[in-house]
C-alpha cells in the first residue's frame, strides 16, 4: 500500500510547500515531474516501506504477546460453525 499511496503523498507535500498557495494538486504533480523527473514521485519510498513494515511487525508482536498472556490458542480463534443435528 505504501507504493500505491506514496506518489500522492509526495505531491501533497510538494503542494503544501508552495509559498504562494496557488498551486493545485494536478498542477503540483505536473510541476514536480517537470522539475525533478518521474522518480521524484517515489523519493523516500524506501524509508516509508521500512516504517510501515516496522509498524506491522510491531502489531503482530503485540498480538502474539497478548494472545499468549490471555491463553488464547488456535482452536479458540477458528471460525467454524458447529451444527447440532439430532
Amino acid at each position: 500500500s505504501s507504493v500505491v499511496s506514496h506518489p500522492a503523498d509526495a505531491v501533497l507535500t510538494y503542494v503544501a510547500k508552495d509559498d504562494k498557495g496557488t498551486l493545485g494538486v494536478w498542477d503540483g504533480c505536473v510541476e514536480m515531474v517537470e522539475k525533478d523527473g518521474f522518480g521524484s514521485l517515489f523519493r523516500g519510498l524506501g524509508s516509508r516501506c521500512v516504517w510501515a513494515g516496522s509498524i506491522i511487525a510491531g502489531q503482530f508482536f503485540l498480538y502474539d504477546i497478548f494472545r499468549t498472556m490471555f491463553g488464547v490458542n488456535g482452536d479458540d480463534l477458528s471460525q467454524v460453525f458447529q451444527l447440532v443435528i439430532e
